[in-house]
């Protein structure tokens, strides 16, 4: 089994806790890229909000891809081109929104280029911690725009109340949306089936390869099918423990240069 590729899960994963790519995470993985390895942001953010990463990494050659909204979305680095995308439309949103009304609980739709605050349910905490990623618009659910597709809906929440909402989530939404937490205050809807290794393998077949040519690195419940299915799941110092339970390795926390650490010991630099 030769990996060719490094997918790397974004936030206590390759991110430190002040949010950023540490020197030596960003050094161990130009020396890789600049020998062949595929290095692959795999992130539940829009493209729009890693940019940065990719500059600091250097992420812009004709091989270079990212993969956004947990799976949902392939995207050429350099053109932005495409590969695949799955979104959900106003029917998915009109059943989650029923469901925010009766059990109150805020939601937000991400768009391609805009995010939708269905703001009846109340304002919640997610511009503030997106930052100036995407603009947001503050409408009611029947001024979202219904000739438009989604890449995913969010409760962004105190964690108490994202543990309720998902734990009396009614069975016909989860049947409906892959429901999962990014982090203890953000719950995620996603199209239904859509996960990161989806994606990667939606990828890897591009290039005509499988994700057991695939390293993975993880540490939250929406890494889970990437860290198990990958022919190398690395789970985090700081990972949940189902995380841990189906990582074939473990390395050290995300302040500790768990990725650099890693990859070093595995690729012998």
């Amino acid at each position: 089994m030769m990996i060719t590729t490094i997918a790397l899960d974004l936030d206590n994963t390759l991110l430190n806790s002040a949010k950023e790519i540490s020197e030596e995470n960003e050094r161990v993985l130009k020396q890789l890229h600049k020998m062949g390895k595929r290095i692959v942001l795999c992130t539940g953010r829009p493209i729009q909000g890693i940019q940065k990463l990719l500059t600091q990494l250097e992420l812009f050659e004709p091989t270079d891809y990212a993969i956004t909204f947990n799976g949902g979305l392939i995207q050429h680095n350099q053109t932005q081109r495409i590969l695949a995308q799955t979104t959900i439309s106003k029917h998915e949103v009109a059943a989650l929104y029923q469901d925010a009304q009766k059990r109150h609980y805020p939601i937000d739709v991400i768009g391609a280029d805009q995010v939708y605050s269905l703001i009846t349910l109340g304002k919640s905490a997610y511009e503030s911690t997106m930052g100036a990623v995407l603009p947001f618009t503050d409408v009611s659910f029947d001024d979202l725009p219904v000739d438009q597709t989604f890449g995913k809906a969010v409760c962004a929440a105190p964690a108490e109340v994202v543990q309720r909402v998902r734990k009396e989530m009614p069975a016909e939404l989860n049947d409906l949306l892959h429901i999962v937490p990014s982090r203890a205050e953000l719950l995620e809807f996603l199209p239904n089936n859509v996960n990161k290794a989806r994606g990667l393998t939606q990828l890897m077949a591009h290039f005509g390869e499988t994700l057991d040519n695939v390293m993975t690195f993880g540490d939250e419940e929406n890494d889970f099918e990437m860290i198990a299915q990958a022919g190398i799941g690395v789970a985090m110092g700081n990972a949940i423990p189902q995380i841990k339970q189906v990582a074939k390795a473990e390395t050290l926390t995300n302040n500790e240069d768990g990725v650099a650490a890693y990859l070093k010991q595995y690729f012998n630099l």
